[in-house]
């Protein structure tokens, strides 16, 4: 592909997806949809900026970085939190390998590899009917087979954070990548990783795409040696005859991911006879939870590899057996446990949206400590159903949070994140206590609570706070910095505000989605042709 058009894709992708599946969707993606000058003046300067040839020239920021948890207790992984632009630099370069890379992947045909497809349409990248339900339903398929007595289930250990730079990029200058985008990714990587020469941005379609191509020959390897396997993402299935085989099959994986510094997850690994594996599957497949009496803290998270932090509707299956649980019995049980089950919390939290007992939601507060991963999750499920708590509920959940902030000495950052989310809401809106956090807001809490409080004033925040804010603009990191401004801009009235946003150009000069923040793009009777033009270019179908 093109330069051209995987400029053009990036921003079609981003303006559909966000900037990642990890952080809420910030309003500036949708500054590319409100003026199409302003998006064909991102496509023009990421043109400009990858034919520069450089690093300096890409004009990109470091990355800030979020802990958030994995999907197995009191783990975590390093999430990215990259810039928008930046974001659209960096897909756009990756998409000008991407049908090279595809084209030199397992092909589709073998039903082999199911994870992140390239087959762009209308903005999106993946082939629809290669997901994770149709990895499982393979797996579940070839599991009926006589052959495959044993079933070996592994995969690879802290993939993203391990996966080597310099492998990666021989790995691409093999199946014939332009070498001048390889060597700017691989310089791009480096900056990003501070010259480590390890691991991907987690949470990037970008990255996506290079993680598969970093497995390209490992797959081939597998396939050469006549090993039966599955795969997505980082997770692998083998369909073995017998015990010798399955023990042979998995020394070749773990040999030849050693050759690219890579290793499985030998914790995680399984070999389990045919019969075993179904049954576990199917109840698996009915419940959606994961149990295991040798180590109940593993939580299910899909393959983002993340804790789930939104909570989603049951489906009727789920609804059945809800609606008959003893929500007050396993609430007894989990008090009295020094450890609560994550898919038993889950399911209490499911409960008693399901028998509509909303009060009982605020009970969970004297068992959440057991399992703080999951806060984001009961204070998703809290929002969404923020209408049916009485003003007595409200005020518990507010106290205990409240409380939580003012006596921890320590609070991770996604857990504040969420917190903060809570005093945002309509219903639990504490915007004294918000503007307490941000005036406290130490430097050194993280680079997205900032920007998380400044989302959560938006609305709630009058003139005079915003006079306090506005101090703090020279010292905030742009994520606050555009969000300061879009404050400013809806609280101050035109003449007081039109001043100090046009100063803004000549602090920022360079950072387009803040300069459209502060003044957003008009078309002038002289640029209407221009932009019919541009615009009709941008929309073109890929």
């Amino acid at each position: 592909m093109n330069l051209e058009k995987s400029v053009e894709l990036a921003i079609r992708n981003v303006m559909k997806e966000g900037l990642t599946d990890i952080f809420a969707r910030p309003f500036e993606v949708d500054l590319l949809s409100k003026s199409e000058l302003f998006k064909k003046r991102i496509y023009d300067e990421t043109i400009r900026s990858i034919r520069s040839g450089s690093v300096s020239g890409l004009g990109i920021n470091a990355i800030d970085y979020m802990l958030m948890p994995k999907n197995i207790a009191f783990g975590f992984r390093k999430c990215a939190l990259i810039q928008p632009h930046d974001t659209i630099k960096y897909l756009a370069l990756v998409l000008t390998l991407a049908e090279t890379i595809e084209k030199a992947r397992v092909p589709i045909s073998q039903k082999r590899v199911y994870s992140y497809r390239f087959h762009p349409n209308n903005g999106y990248l993946w082939n629809k009917n290669y997901t994770i339900t149709a990895f499982r339903n393979r797996v579940s398929e070839k599991a009926k087979q006589k052959k495959a007595n044993l079933i070996v289930s592994c995969d690879i250990a802290n993939y993203y954070e391990r996966l080597n730079l310099h492998r990666l990029q021989n790995t691409l200058l093999s199946i014939n990548c332009n070498r001048n985008i390889v060597n700017l990714i691989n310089e791009l990587l480096l900056f990003w990783s501070n010259r480590d020469s390890y691991g991907l941005p987690v949470g990037s379609n970008a990255s996506r795409i290079l993680s598969e191509a970093n497995l390209i020959g490992v797959d081939n390897y597998l396939l050469s040696m006549g090993v039966d396997f599955i795969r997505y993402v980082d997770d692998y299935r083998f369909f073995a005859p017998n015990a010798s085989v399955a023990h042979y099959w998995l020394t070749v994986l773990i040999d030849r991911l050693g050759q690219e510094g890579l290793s499985i997850n030998m914790s995680k690994t399984k070999i389990e006879p045919n019969d075993r594996y179904m049954n576990a599957t199917e109840v698996q497949t009915k419940t959606k939870k994961e149990k295991d009496e040798k180590n109940p803290f593993i939580i299910k998270a899909g393959y983002g590899g993340t804790v789930p932090t939104n909570f989603r509707k049951p489906s009727n299956s789920e609804k059945e057996r809800l609606e008959v649980l003893n929500i007050e019995g396993l609430l007894e049980s989990a008090k009295i446990n020094c450890l609560v089950e994550s898919s038993e919390f889950i399911e209490i939290i499911k409960a008693c949206i399901v028998q509509r007992k909303y009060s009982m939601l605020v009970e969970i507060l004297a068992i959440i400590d057991k399992y703080l991963q999951l806060t984001p999750y009961y204070i998703d499920t809290l929002i969404k159903h923020q209408e049916f708590f009485t003003l007595e509920d409200v005020e518990k959940i507010n106290i205990y949070f409240t409380k939580q902030i003012k006596e921890s000495r320590f609070i991770p950052e996604y857990l504040m994140v969420s917190y903060i989310r809570l005093f945002g809401s309509d219903c639990f809106s504490n915007k004294k206590f918000l503007i307490e956090q941000y005036r406290n807001l130490r430097r050194d809490s993280g680079a997205y609570v900032g920007r998380v409080l400044l989302d959560a004033l938006y609305g709630l925040a009058n003139r005079e706070d915003m006079l306090e804010i506005r101090k703090s603009f020279s010292r905030s990191n742009l994520w606050e910095k555009r969000q300061i401004i879009r404050l400013i801009d809806s609280t101050f009235d035109e003449e007081e505000k039109r001043p100090w946003l046009k100063n803004i150009r000549q602090i920022e000069p360079n950072e387009l989605f803040l300069l459209e923040t502060a003044e957003p793009t008009k078309l002038t009777k002289k640029k209407k042709r221009r932009k019919k033009i541009s615009s009709r270019r941008i929309e073109e179908e890929i």
